[in-house]
Parts: structure tokens; sequence; C-alpha cells
């Protein structure tokens, strides 16, 4: 058993010993490692910024928070130990809620619920009815032997003897019936078996014995009153306990814990299943864990590969700004696959980090550069060893188009999704008229319905259900301006979930791409500075049915720096490019049938 990753290594024994501290340090020195982050589902821990020591962690198992809070510890002839409460808070529509208590679903209904939730060792009344179990650490004083302990309620059960009622006599819960009633152990078990194999990995060895022991334990409730009393129904304490260390003193240091006879590693068949086949027996040795296919996901070193796609002026590059800036915050590279139909992309010179993107312009990925793609790849892997890949699709992509590509990329990249950003003002129009809008949809893993702020709330259900009713697999989200928390949408790594891809499988019957539906895409170049005012005339003079977006790059006439011009079914607007632009001024149109005169005739003035 090796304490240097937990412990100070010149550490003198015999010296107090932070418990708590020592118990999140295993999961901090486990948890640098990624693959066993993959491995076990860990998202993340954060320390709580007051209130007694105390930490929230999330887990890719549960939607909701774990909670972890230092309350008793201390020495004795023989050990050191301490106890935690273990919490857990639901998300605020995971059905777990519905089960437990008034209080409970009372907290998680206050807009501030997740602010509390952070704080919550300020306020442990508050936090009570969240508190599913006690987490207990114990090292003997040599040093030589550690023990882990989890106690839970097989169920969490408290029973409203006289019922609770609404003022008007409506049954918020009849009399006699459970007030709150949850697998308390099965949701505390989540978070030991996770802790377990982070001690195990810490400690670079197995546990050397295990022991459950279950103790029957009354069921509580309440009357009208509020009077505390006993039902003649139990449930029971379950306690399971881990120890680290040869096999002699790990006895010594559990013995006076348990009643049970304890169980060395090679009786698993004594053992329940999901301690009989946890992780902890085998994460003290990662580097033989990734020689076991079982667990090949877990080390995998490819990039992970997004396809970004949705109509024209959907949003895509403002929604992938952002999550260029998530993942720089995690010191994570992002490159960017950034295709355009026109001869000269935007986009690409929109977005941060210019260095780590590949532009494919002057054709669609989805036909005519098909081929391409794992070029680019290969040469974002080699010049910046990316975490994530995004390919951003032309607005005139069909997914479907780029299936079989796709499965040939898996070599490269590990494919993690597509996500299709809807522009909820156009899409009821597109919906009726573009096959490649419908099929962005329904080949989408994530849907971010997005300029929700531009539709009513009647047009945006039903938005959402026609949506739906495309596509029911895919996880929707609904967004103003492409902003949304990243973290939700892609750190659940869903293809650790499913590993024979997230795509659905191509049709038979052949989808239609951009040209196949009549859209063409149109170059103006100026070679000196505009008028301001032409400019927005001519703007205004387009058909928004012909010209689903323009977009470029211009010079205005009393303007020091270039403007990005945006435009898309007869809403523009312009933005400063915040950079020098030494190209020539551009504009692109994009459409069907479009009378393109006003440009024409801009273009010709400025030639």
């Amino acid at each position: 058993m090796n304490l240097s990753a937990i412990l100070p290594p010149l550490r003198p024994k015999g010296q107090p010993v932070d418990m708590p501290g020592l118990l999140m340090n295993s999961l901090l020195a486990a948890c640098r490692h990624n693959e066993f982050k993959r491995l076990v589902g860990w998202k993340g821990m954060a320390v709580c910024p007051r209130g007694d020591l105390a930490w929230t962690m999330k887990l890719r198992s549960r939607p909701g928070i774990y909670g972890l809070c230092a309350e008793t510890s201390g020495q004795s002839d023989a050990r050191h130990h301490a106890d935690l409460g273990l919490y857990y808070f639901p998300a605020d529509e995971e059905p777990l809620l519905e089960r437990m208590s008034l209080a409970a679903n009372l907290a998680a209904a206050h807009l501030d619920y997740l602010e509390q939730v952070r704080h919550f060792s300020v306020a442990p009344d508050w936090a009570a009815p969240f508190r599913i179990g006690r987490i207990r650490i114990f090292l003997d004083n040599d040093e030589t032997a550690l023990a882990i302990q989890c106690q839970a309620l097989e169920r969490k059960i408290c029973i409203a003897r006289d019922g609770i009622a609404t003022d008007s006599g409506d049954w918020i819960i009849a009399p006699g019936t459970p007030e709150e009633d949850f697998a308390a152990h099965e949701l505390a078990m989540d978070f030991f078996l996770i802790l377990a194999a982070a001690v195990s990995n810490s400690l670079e060895t197995p546990p050397s014995r295990y022991g459950r022991e279950q103790q029957a334990d009354m069921v509580p409730g309440y009357t009208r009153q509020g009077e505390r009393i006993s039902f003649d129904r139990s449930t029971s304490i379950i306690t399971d306990t881990l120890a680290w260390g040869d096999d002699e003193t790990a006895c010594t240091l559990v013995s006076p814990l348990l009643r049970e006879e304890t169980l060395t590693p090679d009786r698993t068949d004594g053992m329940p299943p999901e301690i009989a086949s946890a992780l902890f027996w085998k994460t003290h040795d990662l580097s033989l864990l990734g020689t076991n296919m079982e667990y090949a996901y877990a080390f995998d070193t490819r990039p992970r590969f997004i396809v970004l796609s949705g109509f024209l002026g959907a949003g895509k590059t403002t929604f992938l700004n952002q999550l260029l800036e998530y993942h720089a915050s995690r010191d994570e590279l992002v490159a960017i696959i950034q295709n355009e139909v026109g001869q000269t992309g935007v986009d690409g010179k929109l977005l941060e980090g210019d260095d780590s993107i590949v532009e494919l312009d002057e054709g669609c990925v989805c036909c005519t550069l098909a081929g391409n793609l794992s070029k680019g790849i290969e040469q974002l892997k080699a010049r910046f060893s990316p975490k994530v890949i995004v390919l951003e699709s032309t607005g005139l992509a069909n997914p479907f188009n780029i299936l079989e590509e796709l499965d040939a990329l898996r070599p490269l990249v590990r494919l993690d999704s597509v996500t299709t950003l809807v522009d909820a003002a156009n899409a009821p129009a597109l919906l009726e008229t573009s096959d490649i809008a419908v099929c962005q949809i329904k080949a989408a893993d994530i849907i971010l319905l997005n300029k929700c702020d531009l539709v009513t709330d009647r047009e945006r259900s039903e938005l959402s259900r026609r949506i739906r009713a495309l596509n029911s697999r895919a996880l929707m989200a609904e967004t103003e301006h492409g902003t949304i928390n990243p973290a939700t949408l892609y750190d659940s790594d869903p293809f650790e979930q499913n590993v024979s891809g997230l795509l659905p499988a191509p049709l038979n019957t052949p989808h239609h791409d951009h040209a196949m539906e009549g859209f063409t895409s149109r170059r103006f170049a100026f070679d000196a500075p505009l008028s301001r005012e032409a400019l927005v005339r001519a703007l205004e003079r387009l058909l928004p049915t012909e010209v689903f977006r323009l977009k470029g790059i211009v010079s205005l006439i009393g303007h020091d720096h270039a403007q990005v011009v945006q435009y898309v079914a007869g809403r523009y607007e312009f933005s400063s490019l915040g950079s020098e632009f030494h190209d020539q001024p551009f504009l692109v149109a994009i459409g069907r049938d479009m009378d393109l005169t006003p440009l024409e005739v801009l273009q010709e003035a400025r030639a």
C-alpha cells in the first residue's frame, strides 16, 4: 500500500492526519488520469466555498449532484478516522425527486436551487432532506492499512401517519403512505464504487478485504402534531466495508467495525454482483486495464469528432466560438475543419484560434469535397494533437450524405455527434421547402433550437413539437445567440455509451444535396470602400425568399476597421472584424433563383 500519492512521502508517522482531505486526495490523484475518469464516469468535483469542509461532485451515471461534507474526525489508540455525510441533490426534472420528501421538492423548486447546492454545507437543515448516507474512512496508526465504509438505508422511507392535505382538503400525501421512499443505498453505491476505485488507484493496490453487514431498522414517521413515531415496518441499514493493506493488518483494522466475516478478493462468488464486478479490483494498474478490450474506450486517444450542422444563418459560427472558449478554459485545443460553399470562406476569419483551422472552401463537404475530410483531419492531428475536431459544415450540407465517409474516419477520430442548430424564426418555412433542412434535424444527435428570442412562446412550442416528430432520439435544448454551456452537451461522452456509433444508419433512398434543391452561391468583390447607406439600400432590395444567406467582409467609408456583414432572411447586421483585413473585401450570397442586381450595381460602382 503506497500512501505517497495522498500523504506527503517524507511526513513522520504518528502525526495527525487530515482524514477527509486524505479521502479527497485519493479522488484527485486518480483523476489526474483521463483514462480513470472515462472508466468510472467521473465528471468533476468542486470545493464548497463556505461552511464546513465539503465538496460537490458529478458522475456520468446520475443527472444530479453528489455532496460530501466532513462531520467528525479524530484519532484513537488504534486508528485515525473521519465520518462524512453523503448527499444527493437530484436534477430538477429527475424522476427520483418525486420520491423524495416534500422539503426536498420545495428546495429543488427554488430558482437558486443549484446555487444552494454549491453552498450546501452552510445550511445543514436545508441539505438534510438530501442526505442519503455516510462515508467513513479509517487509517491505522502505523499507516499500513486503510478502510472505507459506506452506510446507507436500503430504502429511505418516512410515513405521514395522518397524511398531508391542502387547505381545500385534497390529499398531498394520503394517510399512512410514505412522504418519501427511494433506494438510498443504490444511490450511495454509485459514488462509493468510484471512491473505492480511486483509493485502489492512488494506493496502487486492490482491496484485500470486503464485508457487507445489514441491520434491520424501523421505518420512521410522524403525526399531524409533528410527533416522531416508528412503524411496524422495517428497512435495513447496509454497511459496505473495503480495506487495503496486507491481509493481517487490514483484518485488524476492520474487525472492530463489522460483526460479519470479511471476504478476500478470491471469494467474489460470495459478494454482491456490483461488488464482485467492481472496477476497484482493477484500477490499481491502469496500464494492465488498457490491454483489456472491454475497457478500450477509456484508453482511446483519438480526438473527438463533432459534425456541426445547421441551415444557412442558424448560428453555427457563434456557437462554435463559445465551444472554443469553453475548451480553452480547460486548456484543451479544439481544431476546426471549416467548410463553406462560396469561393471565399468567411466563418474561418471570425473564429478565434485561426492557426488550428483548416478551410475547405469552394465546395460542400457533403458532395463535391467528399474524400477531403480525412486529409484535413490528418493535417490537424499532425500539427496540433487536438482534443476535439469540429467539422463546421456548410449550411447546405446534408449530414446523411457524409455518413459513409464518417465511418471511414473511425481510425482517425472518435465520432462524437452531429450537432444541428435550428433557426427558430426561419425553420417553419424551411422545413416546408427544403429536404436538406429536414435531414439536418433527422441526422442530429444534439439539436439546439436557436434564436428563440425571435419567436413567441407559442411558435417555439409548435416548432419544438415538429422537430420532435422528425427526431425523437436527439438531445434538444433551446438557446438564444447559441448560448449554452457545452459541458451539458458533450461531457456526457455519448460515444462511450454507444460504441456502435451515434449516427443513424443512412437510408437507401438518396438524400437531397444543395445542387438538387437549386442552391447556388455568388461572390462579389469590392476594390474601394463602400458607403454604408448604399450597402444597406442594396441589402434591403434583396428578396429573402431568394437570398437565404449573405455574408462577407467589407470596408465602409468612415470606419477604421473592416466590417463583417451578416444577412439572414432579410435581417442584417454589421460588426467590426476587430483586426486588420488585408484581402480584397467581398460578399458571398447563397440562395435559390437569386436576383442579385442590387449587388451587381454596387460592385460595378465600386470596382
